[in-house]
This record gives C-alpha cells, sequence and structure tokens, in this order.
C-alpha cells in the first residue's frame, strides 16, 4: 500500500465541496434562490453536491496518517489506576492486558519514594489479592501494601 499524505488539493476539494453543499442545501442555489437554475437542474445540483462532498471526504479520511496514535486501533495496551495504602495520590499503570499486575507494576514502578524490591502486594477495592492477576481483570482503583520489614 503506498502511503498517502492530506495533500492540498483534497483539502481544497473537501472545503469547495463543502462550500457548494451548503449553497444548495440553504436555497443560494434553487429555483427561487441568488443563483436561479430549474426545478430539475436543482435536483441534479442537490444529489451531485451530496456525492462530491461524500467522495471529497472519503479521499481526506484515507489519507488521515497511519503513524498518528488515535488511527492506530486498540494495541492491546491498557491503563489501571493504582495507590499506595494510606496514602490519597492516585497513580496510573500501564501495560498489556494478559501481564500480571506485579509485571506491568515491576516495568512501571510509579511510586518513587518506595522500593519495588520491597515485599508488597495488590488488593482490589474488595480487598482481594490480585497481585499476580492479569492487569485486564482489574476494575477500579488497586490498593499497593508494602509489607513492613519486621526484624
Amino acid at each position: 500500500m503506498t502511503k498517502r499524505k492530506i495533500t492540498p488539493t483534497s483539502l481544497i476539494a473537501f472545503t469547495l465541496s463543502g462550500i457548494f453543499l451548503l449553497m444548495v442545501q440553504f436555497g443560494v442555489i434553487s429555483p427561487i434562490g441568488l443563483i436561479e437554475v430549474s426545478y430539475s437542474q436543482f435536483i441534479w445540483l442537490f444529489w451531485i453536491s451530496v456525492i462530491f462532498f461524500i467522495v471529497s471526504m472519503a479521499n481526506l479520511v484515507v489519507r488521515i496518517p497511519a503513524h498518528t496514535k488515535w488511527a492506530m486501533g486498540y494495541t492491546g495496551t491498557i491503563t489501571r489506576t493504582v495507590k499506595i495504602a494510606g496514602k490519597p495520590k492516585d497513580y496510573f499503570i500501564k501495560g498489556a492486558g494478559d501481564a500480571s499486575i506485579r509485571e506491568v507494576l515491576l516495568e512501571n514502578w510509579p511510586f518513587g519514594e518506595q522500593d519495588k524490591d520491597s515485599k508488597w502486594y495488590v488488593v482490589d477495592e474488595l480487598g482481594n489479592n490480585v497481585t499476580n492477576n492479569p492487569l485486564s481483570s482489574l476494575d477500579g482503583t488497586a490498593t499497593v501494601t508494602i509489607q513492613e520489614d519486621t526484624r
């Protein structure tokens, strides 16, 4: 597939088709408008303006760069919210939906003030331990509880 880019020609065609469509729709070009045409010419102009607008819009849409993030669709990466027990600040973690919550947290440890090598576990809003569950199974805000070292 060839790389298509939005060109000035496609933008001009879209703009002109939109103007033409509005002129026909608002009656500027009509049997009783500023630009007078017969009734049969008006019917033809109406359908030509609609088709011209649809074709120019389709031409513009297929030229949207495929490298833009929002044009790529679902990538498999999801985002969830976590916080440290006892602290009000929420953090976002992002990872593959089938990766465990532990793996995602270790990759993107959001808690700079805490050591990720300490003993910790993750609970959901119902208090269930979800540390090794897939990230996609988590709903709501998860709480990371860091176990104190009692030596």
